[in-house]
């Protein structure tokens, strides 16, 4: 058995009979689940060109691959981000059962996660980007939706990778000629500047941070927070990957003093306009680009505590996430106006839905690393090590921090505030809410739970970091 072909051919061909349950919403939410759920233990657990005994056969499990002269190889090291974007998956599946989300999430989101894992398979790793540029194309059919018809977020992510794809591919150009030239520094020099503007467009670095907080005010909450977890993963994962494929490139400090800069212009960006918003689309947005420039903070201090805090941040934001978007959907589910999320028209909706209320202001209090919720023990550990390495980075992450909070302070106050307005509480159906309720007690309690006990996450986000360990070194 070829693993590869299993892990990038399974998806895909369960994504048919999803599509062909899309008049039941909780069957292809099972069955999306229950796929991303299996290749995930899958990644965690399949031997590696071993034999093993399977229903009475011997059969080996073979971890390379090689088709139209390319090889898939699945390494022991790519377990843990496999594990991540399979199981992050299967809680955006299965909570797409209980709310308003897109029926494209659940139809292409499995050959999603093929593309992925195939950015992660691919060699030589540069063709990746192309796998990318796929996925970008398919996370704008999934943002875009009969009851979220706006597309101006969807068409900004899928421009912006678009060009920086082609930066990446230019560098590998580069890099195959050092393997003829190697005695010329100059080839070194054009492939990192073309690396750097390439993974600078791919990870949203201000100036082409834009098209989070459009994607977050314009798409459907769940679906806007499965790209913001699952496909940015996958970007940060391919960065990683970069570093700890390449010495001169992990070697060299000025890329970890530029990581640093690119991170601090993302946290000031983010916590400067996440005061001004009204619009809990927009304020999770740029919630989001201070989250990803923490990460970028944390990976340029280049250090095996940095690593981990990096690592752990992103473990925690789908968490934040997948919270803030099952209670957003929620809450405007029987509104006129079903994609809104301004603070004046969703006003006194707690009283009507407090579980949904608390669940989108619980879901960005931890995005902004609030003390006693999800995000604050890897925040806690990134402040610890930049009050000793550069203070001002650490004062200004504080700053944005607060700010984030502060907004999600005042849409609770507005959320809260009472108002004279028709209840339609019952219109999408006591059942669905039911379900719903459900959902968003099981995404609060775990924030809760991590932010009161973040060690259970320790075992995981240690082992990751092992895998890549060279990073530290």
């Amino acid at each position: 058995m070829i693993v590869p072909l299993l892990m990038l051919a399974g998806p895909v061909v369960m994504s048919a009979p999803i599509y062909f349950l899309r008049r039941w919403t909780w069957a292809r939410a099972i069955v999306a689940a229950a796929t991303a759920a299996i290749f995930g233990l899958l990644a965690l657990q399949i031997p590696l060109d071993q034999v093993a005994v399977f229903a009475g056969r011997d059969i080996k499990f073979e971890s390379a691959w090689v088709v139209l002269g390319r090889q898939f190889v699945f390494a022991d090291s790519d377990r843990p981000a496999l594990a991540f974007i399979y199981l992050a998956s299967m809680f955006f599946f299965a909570g797409a059962g209980a709310t308003k989300a897109p029926r494209s999430l659940l139809t292409v989101g499995p050959v999603v996660l093929s593309l992925l894992a195939a950015t992660i398979f691919v060699k030589p790793f540069l063709f990746a980007a192309l796998f990318l540029e796929m996925i970008a194309a398919l996370a704008a059919l999934i943002l875009a939706d009969d009851h979220h018809p706006a597309t101006r977020g969807a068409l900004r992510l899928l421009v912006f990778v678009t060009l920086g794809v082609p930066f990446i591919l230019l560098a590998g150009w580069q890099l195959e000629g050092v393997a003829t030239s190697p005695d010329d520094p100059n080839l070194l020099i054009r492939a990192t500047i073309l690396l750097d503007i390439g993974l600078l467009i791919l990870l949203a670095i201000v100036p082409f941070h834009s098209w989070i907080p459009t994607v977050a005010d314009e798409a459907s909450p769940f679906a806007a927070a499965f790209v913001f977890t699952v496909v940015q993963a996958a970007v940060i994962f391919f960065m990683l990957k970069f570093f700890s494929q390449y010495d001169w490139l992990r070697h060299n400090t000025a890329e970890f003093a530029l990581l640093r800069l690119g991170g601090a212009a993302m946290v000031i960006a983010g916590g400067a306009f996440a005061f001004a918003q009204r619009r809990f689309g927009r304020l999770m947005g740029y919630a989001v680009i201070a989250d990803i420039g923490a990460a970028m903070l944390a990976l340029g201090l280049n250090t095996a505590e940095g690593l981990q805090a990096a690592l752990a941040i992103l473990a925690v934001r789908g968490i934040g996430l997948a919270v803030w978007g099952l209670g957003l959907s929620w809450l405007n589910a029987d509104l006129p106006e079903r994609n809104t999320s301004d603070f004046a028209a969703l006003a006194g909706q707690a009283w009507q839905k407090p579980f949904a209320a608390v669940a989108v202001v619980l879901g960005g209090l931890s995005l902004a690393g609030f003390p006693l919720t999800a995000g604050f023990a890897a925040r806690w550990a990134l402040y610890r090590q930049l009050a000793v390495d550069d203070l001002t980075l650490a004062l200004i992450l504080l700053f944005a921090s607060g700010s984030v909070a502060l907004a999600y302070v005042r849409g609770l106050a507005a959320l809260f505030r009472r108002v004279e307005r028709v209840d339609n509480s019952l219109d999408e159906g006591p059942q669905e809410g039911q379900v719903a309720m459900v959902f968003l007690a099981i995404g609060i309690g775990a924030i809760l739970l991590v932010g009161l006990f973040p060690q259970v996450l320790l075992p995981a986000v240690t082992r990751a970091a092992e895998a890549f360990g060279s990073l530290a070194q």
